[in-house]
């Protein structure tokens, strides 16, 4: 398996800003377990060393000669600051002066005066190479220990070509489609439980910046190049992907990292003349909707299901108490940072969502969809009721 870049994550790295490029560089560079633990031990070492002023340059020499993070080697430098340099200072002088005489070094100020001080010198700047080999052991081994391993290195190899695609859009929308298509499970579980060998049309109603989309047209261009681990579910074969979103905006980023590869429509998914789709994604949607929207967007969706179609909704489940109220916190900080103080939300319980949809026409299964995180999230499967009611 290469890691040769595809063609949309590569037309945005080449349409980037140099600066966009280099914070790419930086935040992407040594991304490993074992590569992330050696840069911070490092990093640690050369911050105990007394040779201020060029710990920058040291750690970027350092960083490039080993391929390490040299972002993270200069800020774990930095972890040695002012409040805590005077007991540093004297554990590193107290540690020169142990191995260069076998016992510890009385300080006084006469000593400083009367001419001892390049002994003095000599003890800090090798005490500090013991002092910063020890504090960057010990950090480089706490990293490692609190670094979880990659559970799935093919998955993250496909969200990491996913999320390079709209480093172009800017570096916030490129950071937020990398912590977004690690961490939030829902990604990974349509991707492998939901889309094996699926085809036709796929639709994403509130595609927002086209995540979703954007992953499969990355698992698409993997399986064509013969790239695709094949000890997982077959890749989705959709022949068509659409998006739907009713921010302008938010809709032109996912265009230009979907470009040529999916048809973006900025509008309302109630309004806006829904295509006929054989699989419908309607991820963190219907809540943003009083009772009357949401039965509105369902049955829009309905009418462009064939009978044979699925529909995947990702909601929060009111019944999940503390995790639920997480949720709720997180929509209302979202709402209040972006302006929209006025939005309500219209959350219910998985019975709930499982009896609307009933209600509008559909037959649900309900899974959990929260694993790795706080929140009381479910995926929700739904496929047209048999009785066509």
């Amino acid at each position: 398996m290469t890691t040769v870049p595809l063609a949309g994550s590569a037309r945005a790295l080449s349409r980037a800003s140099r600066l966009q490029r280099a914070i790419h560089a930086l935040r992407t560079e040594g991304d490993s377990r074992g590569r992330e633990s050696f840069a911070i031990g490092l990093g640690l070492m050369i911050g105990c060393t007394p040779f201020w002023g060029v710990h920058f340059g040291l750690c970027w020499l350092v960083g490039r000669a080993f391929g390490l993070n040299r972002l993270k080697m200069y800020l774990a430098a930095n972890v040695i600051n002012p409040l805590i340099l005077p007991p540093l200072f004297y554990a590193e002088v107290q540690a020169g002066s142990l191995v260069r005489r076998g016992h510890l070094l009385t300080l006084s100020w006469d000593m400083i005066t009367s001419g001892r001080v390049w002994d003095f010198g000599t003890d800090l700047v090798i005490g500090s190479v013991v002092v910063g080999l020890i504090v960057g052991i010990v950090g480089g081994v706490v990293t490692y220990a609190a670094r979880r391993p990659a559970q799935d290195p093919f998955f993250q190899l496909l969200v990491r070509r996913a999320s390079d695609r709209f480093l172009d859009s800017g570096i916030t929308a490129w950071e937020f489609a990398r912590g977004k298509l690690s961490g939030d499970p829902v990604y990974a579980a349509a991707l492998a439980a939901e889309f094996p060998a699926a085809t036709g049309t796929l639709l994403d109603v509130g595609c927002g910046q086209g995540l979703m989309l954007a992953l499969v047209a990355e698992a698409q261009h993997t399986a064509g190049r013969g790239e695709w681990d094949t000890t997982r579910s077959d890749p989705p074969q959709f022949t068509r992907l659409v998006g739907v979103e009713l921010r302008p905006r938010v809709a032109g980023v996912a265009k230009r990292a979907l470009e040529h590869e999916a048809d973006i429509v900025a509008g309302d998914g109630r309004t806006a003349g829904l295509p006929a789709a054989d699989v419908v994604l309607l991820f963190d949607v219907l809540h943003l909707m009083p009772d009357a929207g949401q039965r509105e967007l369902l049955r829009a969706i309905r009418a462009v299901l064939p009978h044979t179609g699925r529909l995947l909704v990702r909601e929060a489940d009111a019944d999940a108490g503390w995790r639920f109220r997480l949720v709720r916190v997180g929509n209302t900080m979202k709402a209040f940072l972006t302006g929209h103080w006025r939005q309500r939300f219209l959350f219910r319980s998985q019975t709930a969502w499982r009896t609307l949809l009933h209600e509008e026409g559909f037959e649900a299964h309900v899974q959990p969809m929260g694993q790795g995180t706080p929140f009381g999230n479910v995926l929700i499967s739904a496929g047209l009721r048999l009785d066509g009611r």
